[in-house]
């Protein structure tokens, strides 16, 4: 069987490209400011079947004795039955929380027990996750163990915190009307969390790296794709706080995946946000999606035009080029090169974040071409791809976990490829213009 892990970057393929010196041409900000659009969720669940998913889901015990509800990190093809993985664990708060958001956002949260208790049973599973400094574990073990020392599981300032954070931060007001109890809960965990990363993030000082000729924000945990997930997670907070000191956080960390775009409208990689260091991966690209929300929320223009710059430029270049997996940039003698450049795996976790963001320059400008781009990202999973394979059921919810080669797709469907199908069909679903595109663009 063929399994993807958690948060690692494969091995790069060698493809040796250059391309013109690195531009750091402005962005237009004199655009005004620009506020939320609000949307109203249409009520056609036709994409979004969880019938999938509610196989993957299996209930949980933790040792105070709490029920709760986790979700089988892999499936193989072709049966579909959940797999117990060994080693690292079963279910992860990773795939758990983003699970959980799939239901807290489902227009039928409101009137929907059944939706209801998957949803409040999987936010019990992440509050359990939590550890005493605040941050998170990400990984239970099938004998009921939280793995609490693994490299992809300890309880420090990585991708599962910031992903507990964002269900915790953003669901709790929807949890309130039907759970208060759950909800204080909630909101006791995200406190704890924040205290955290006030006392080891929010005082880091804004100085750069230099990695083969590029500039590097040392102030971002990590990378700036999990600055990205970060500023999802902080922005409901702070809505719902008013913390003045994670305000100004939030705009120190959009000013660090700014300070990660790399290239011009005409020059490689073309508006791109590079994820970690040098590297850009598909996997978890939400900074352009964290740019445009941190735009709203502060009231800012300059993040929505630097998000822009990379919806205008790099996804076209991504869809004429078949997509990519990866790629890597250096500064030689002021020439900016490509190397390392990767075109598989291609993953739905890698098509998800531009759709989000096609959206967001389309509920920002009301233009149709990101709306007509939003549903053509979103194709992929229907047909639209090199290897011309359906990725995801509409009738079953599965989606196959990657296209490895145009001839080799790999047809298991862990919990990872099916929220992430979930969220992108659930988005689409809210844009009618989004649905008829997607329609338009699927093979």
């Amino acid at each position: 069987m063929i399994h993807l892990r958690k948060c690692v970057a494969g091995i790069l393929c060698l493809s040796l490209f250059t391309a013109c010196s690195k531009s750091s041409d402005s962005v237009d900000t004199t655009q005004p400011p620009v506020t939320p659009p609000v949307v109203t969720p249409v009520t056609d669940t036709a994409l979004t079947k969880t019938a999938h998913l509610e196989k993957l889901s299996v209930p949980v015990s933790f040792v105070n004795g709490e029920k709760a509800i986790g979700v089988y990190i892999y499936s193989d093809a072709p049966f579909y039955t959940p797999v117990e993985a060994t080693g690292e664990g079963f279910t992860c708060v990773d795939d758990v929380a983003r699970a959980a958001l799939y239901y807290t956002r489902s227009y039928a949260f409101a009137t929907d027990t059944a939706i209801q208790n998957r949803a409040f049973g999987m936010i019990k599973f992440v509050l359990n996750m939590q550890s005493d400094n605040g941050y998170f574990y990400n990984f239970l073990q099938t004998d009921g163990s939280i793995n609490q020392y693994g490299i992809t599981s300890v309880n420090q300032p990585k991708w599962w915190s910031w992903r507990a954070l964002q269900v915790l931060a953003e669901g709790v007001n929807v949890v309130r009307t039907k759970d208060a109890t759950l909800a204080g809960r909630m909101g006791a965990a995200v406190n704890k969390l924040v205290a955290a990363i006030k006392t080891d993030l929010v005082d880091r000082p804004q100085v750069f790296s230099q990695v083969d000729g590029i500039d590097v924000p040392q102030w971002l945990p990590e990378g700036a794709d999990q600055a990205s997930t970060l500023i999802l997670g902080l922005v409901p907070y702070c809505r719902n706080s008013g913390d003045a000191v994670i305000r100004t956080f939030i705009q120190k960390l959009a000013d660090g995946i700014v300070a990660s775009q790399s290239g011009s409208a005409t020059q490689f990689p073309y508006g791109a946000f590079l994820s970690a260091s040098t590297t850009w991966h598909a996997y978890g690209n939400d900074q352009a999606h964290a740019l445009f929300t941190a735009g709203a929320f502060l009231n800012d223009a300059s993040y929505v035009a630097s998000a822009k710059k990379e919806v205008d430029n790099f996804y076209p270049w991504l869809l004429t080029s078949g997509m990519k997996s990866s790629f890597q940039v250096k500064l030689v003698n002021n020439v900016l090169t490509g190397y390392n450049q990767k075109d598989f795996e291609q993953i739905a976790y890698g098509i998800r974040p531009m759709v989000f963001a096609a959206i967001d320059a389309y509920a920002v400008t009301g233009d149709e071409r990101y709306s007509d781009m939003a549903g053509h990202l979103g194709a992929w999973l229907l047909g639209n791809n090199v290897a011309s394979e359906n990725m995801y059921s509409v009738s079953t919810g599965i989606c196959f976990d990657a296209i490895a080669a145009p001839a080799n797709v790999n047809k298991n469907s862990g919990a990872e490829s099916t929220v992430e199908a979930l969220l992108t069909m659930q988005q689409i679903t809210n844009y009618t213009t989004v649905r008829t595109a997607l329609n338009r663009y699927k093979r």
